[in-house]
């Protein structure tokens, strides 16, 4: 016999309500239909972070919703932000309205977009950095190539102090690879417009977790409502972002210091490659070739002095200098590097002889020591399991907008300096061809 439910009187209990609003939503006094898509993801390059936690995987949530919100957000800005007039204060108040902000009793502002997260596969963890055990030696840390290359998964290598504190159980923070997840995103009717433009260019350009600007976390869009979504051919990828940038990039001006898309980008796609973690690899090896250009040594058998003005100008700026470097190789007192975002710490292998002590070049107020990079590096899945790298440079952001410039960090002691090349100064730097946009020169080198 089935048990009627009663409430606390012991009467028969009302069946609830039925919501007449599951299919709409009012949005300012009006009922506004609601649109409902779920949208599948892998991730084809590992995902760094993405925990409760900044920095570190955690596989009971490998994949967060309000990550996700505030990638949307970004994206948002980035593709729809052009068509305010330069106006920061109405494109942050049309942000608002859509994806929600602070809220008080006096002015709620919740969000018009819902997102719910579903891992459909954890992934398995991976340690991008092993210890090996040398006799008579603290142990060293070793990259492994086949989890992400050394370059762009530098931040998980454990520094040599907690090496020789820790030894052996030194922690090594893992990355998370073969995530997949599920993202259902309900939306008014009215924004689709506004949603699907986040959406593609996150697809295209973003991920999830930490890093994705140098490729992890990198996404490849399965399903929509559970209908197959098919990777572009490898020779239609530029044609197929263009067309989406066309589509969803207003034409119009941004707010001062906003990092944007625009309709023609300053972007470059590779040739193809035989799976995603070839493409990355490529790129991630391609940019520190060009970070990383020296003058041959000793008949060539080891690497010489850097083609960058950076070590002589730190030099001049501290003034110490070892003997093996008494004379300078470069007469330009730049540091164009800093076009790859900030802080960068240099550190010299001779500065117990001579050489300056670690220094770090960053933005000179609180607000601005660090700038993110404005090139973005991923691979884009193709049809066949092939894959393409792609590099893009976001727009509005920059050293040129860093507030108050830059400044050499040494100690106590900091150093005003400078990044901004003219022609003439990138003449004399070999590795950028004459070009004074060092981020230009990098996509032309790849």
């Amino acid at each position: 016999m089935r048990r009627i439910p009663t409430d606390k009187n012991g009467k028969p209990a009302s069946p609830p309500a039925i919501n007449p609003g599951l299919n709409s939503r009012v949005i300012d006094n009006r009922r506004i239909p609601l649109i409902t898509q779920t949208r599948s993801y892998e991730l084809i390059t590992p995902l760094f972070g993405g925990g409760a936690e900044i920095g570190r995987a955690d596989s009971d949530t490998a994949i967060r919703g309000s990550g996700i919100r505030g990638q949307l957000r970004f994206w948002w800005r980035a593709s729809r932000g052009g068509r305010f007039s330069g106006d920061l204060s109405r494109m942050k108040k049309a942000e608002d309205t859509l994806w929600g902000a602070a809220s008080t009793p006096e002015k709620p502002m919740p969000s018009q977009v819902e997102v719910f997260v579903k891992v459909t596969d954890p992934g398995v963890a991976l340690q991008p950095f092993l210890l090996e055990l040398k006799e008579r030696r603290s142990p060293v840390a070793r990259s492994r190539a086949d989890v992400a290359h050394p370059y762009v998964a530098f931040p998980l290598q454990p520094k040599e102090e907690n090496i020789r504190r820790n030894g052996m159980n030194t922690v090594i923070h893992p990355v998370m690879n073969n995530v997949k997840f599920d993202l259902t995103v309900t939306f008014p009717g009215s924004q689709r417009e506004e949603v699907e433009a986040a959406l593609w260019a996150w697809e295209t350009f973003g991920g999830v977790g930490g890093r994705t600007r140098r490729g992890f976390g990198a996404l490849r869009l399965t399903a929509v409502d559970g209908s197959p979504i098919r990777p572009p051919r490898t020779q239609d990828v530029g044609h197929a972002i263009q067309e989406g940038l066309r589509k969803y990039t207003t034409d119009g001006e941004w707010p001062n210091g906003v990092p944007h898309l625009s309709i023609s980008p300053n972007m470059r796609i590779t040739h193809e490659h035989p799976d995603s973690k070839a493409a990355w690899d490529y790129m991630a090896n391609k940019l520190r070739c060009f970070r990383q250009q020296r003058y041959g040594g000793a008949a060539h058998s080891k690497p010489g002095r850097s083609q960058w003005p950076e070590p002589d100008e730190i030099r001049r700026l501290t003034g110490a200098r070892s003997y093996k470097h008494a004379h300078e190789l470069s007469g330009v007192q730049k540091f164009p590097r800093a076009a790859f975002g900030l802080p960068i710490v240099f550190h010299f292998k001779d500065q117990g002889k001579g050489d300056p002590p670690t220094t770090t070049l960053q933005g000179s107020e609180d607000r601005s020591e660090r700038l993110a990079s404005p090139l973005i590096l991923r691979p884009l899945a193709c049809e066949g399991g092939q894959a393409v790298g792609l590099a893009v440079v976001l727009e509005g952001t920059g050293v040129a907008h860093v507030p108050g410039g830059l400044v050499l960090k040494e100690d106590k002691r900091r150093h005003p300096a400078a990044a901004m090349l003219t022609k003439e100064e990138a003449a004399e730097i070999q590795p950028l061809k004459e070009n004074p946009d060092v981020l230009e020169a990098f996509l032309n080198f790849l």
